[in-house]
């Protein structure tokens, strides 16, 4: 008994967008010319799969899907069994699918094509033009609305601990993403109008002129995507294993703040010895639009050598930033973050020499402030515990922070 041979295949980049109907057709039908036919279930992500034959003359129609094509759709979203078998009565064997698309094929020259009628096929067209229009929405919502939604409004904030350049690339592939889908969804509901009044549907003979294009968008649109999922990869990984935090054991240089030490000055400081997130580290990053930035997170007492104690914790977000106004966004936006917090309540607190204070309850009911002066913005939290000698009022160490915005 002769072995069955496993077939030679090739993989090729589909050249045609899919509401490119004639376009698409010509080009497999140009592939069966160079002996390459289109393999069942060919296609996907945009590579199509083709089994090497001998050279031939094969026809290639695409019927509009009456229903959902995704994988997760009724019938893996091919064709009822019904719409296969009267094609097979015409000469037409069900290949693939595509987008929107069901694709189809016939070797014989004679066999009578498909829905030729405009009418028919603009029928079959009517429930994709419904999903389509559903499509343009989730296109909008998911690449302009929910990154809005996932930052909380907080667009600043995210730029500038994430990095400007890096916060670019995910909002431009958002953007992208955003266009690309309500193009898309635009072309397919148009593409139902030239059907019924006649017109051509597509590049046809001429796909090759317009490949460029498609692929120059496809490779620009892919790059984007995985740009932003690395960058979201890194910046999850970043917040796990906090992988930029330094510990105050190990940091000498000045801060541009106050620290539990200036609270207390002539004290020595003894940190808590727990690694819990970010406890007792400090990080310190520039970027483009704040070129000083540090996060401090400090728990322990510092003791005098006079027996008295602070014990507490202190926490601190500094910026010092390009220009004014992107200092008075951030301040908006971390008293946003504030907000969040069921327990929020704002305090009173008075600095007449600073250009905007911000005092409020909100986390575990310790005092927050948010100080800004010019283009510099300071956040910080400070709490103290019973077992401390030594405890301030929110206006003594406020101002204390406060000392820093004032410095030239």
């Amino acid at each position: 008994m002769e072995e069955r041979k496993e077939p030679k295949l090739t993989h090729r980049v589909v050249p045609c967008p899919q509401y490119d109907v004639s376009g698409m057709e010509c080009w497999l039908s140009d592939m069966a010319k160079q002996g390459l036919l289109l393999q069942k279930d060919g296609i996907f992500v945009g590579i199509a799969t083709f089994e090497k034959t001998t050279p031939q003359i094969v026809k290639y129609r695409l019927q509009p899907a009456e229903k959902s094509t995704g994988m997760w759709a009724d019938n893996n979203g091919d064709p009822d069994e019904e719409a296969v078998e009267l094609s097979k009565a015409y000469g037409w064997e069900y290949v693939a699918k595509r987008g929107e698309f069901h694709i189809y094929r016939t070797s014989e020259p004679d066999a009578r094509d498909l829905h030729t009628d405009p009418e028919v096929q603009a029928l079959a067209m009517n429930a994709m033009r419904k999903r389509q229009r559903d499509n343009i929405f989730s296109g909008v919502f998911w690449g302009l609305f929910y990154p809005w939604l996932l930052f909380k409004g907080k667009i600043m904030m995210s730029v500038v601990h994430v990095g400007t350049i890096p916060m670019l690339l995910v909002m431009i592939a958002c953007l992208w993403m955003s266009i690309h889908s309500v193009v898309g969804a635009i072309k397919l509901i148009r593409l139902r109008k030239k059907v019924l009044n006649g017109e051509e549907t597509g590049s046809g003979e001429n796909w090759k002129k317009k490949s460029w294009g498609y692929h120059a968008n496809n490779i620009i649109r892919r790059c984007l995507y995985v740009v932003a999922i690395l960058l979201f990869l890194k910046l999850m990984g970043d917040q796990i294993i906090y992988e930029e935090y330094v510990p105050l054991t190990e940091y000498t240089k000045d801060m541009p703040f106050a620290t539990m030490e200036d609270f207390l000055p002539g004290g020595e400081r003894k940190l808590m010895n727990m690694k819990v997130g970010n406890m007792n580290t400090v990080r310190e990053w520039s970027d483009l639009l704040s070129p000083v930035n540090f996060e401090w997170d400090e728990v322990g007492e510092v003791v005098h050598t006079d027996g008295r104690v602070l014990s507490g914790g202190l926490e601190v977000i500094y910026h010092e930033t390009k220009a004014p106004w992107i200092a008075k966004r951030l301040a908006r936006e971390y008293m946003l973050k504030g907000k969040e917090s069921k327990e929020f309540e704002f305090l009173e607190l008075k600095m007449d020499e600073l250009d905007q204070v911000i005092a409020y309850n909100s986390h575990l009911h310790y005092p927050s402030i948010i100080l800004r002066e010019g283009g510099k913005i300071l956040y910080a939290r400070f709490y103290t515990h019973a077992s401390g000698t030594v405890t301030y009022e929110l206006e003594e160490w406020a101002g204390m922070l406060a000392e820093c915005l004032l410095e030239e």
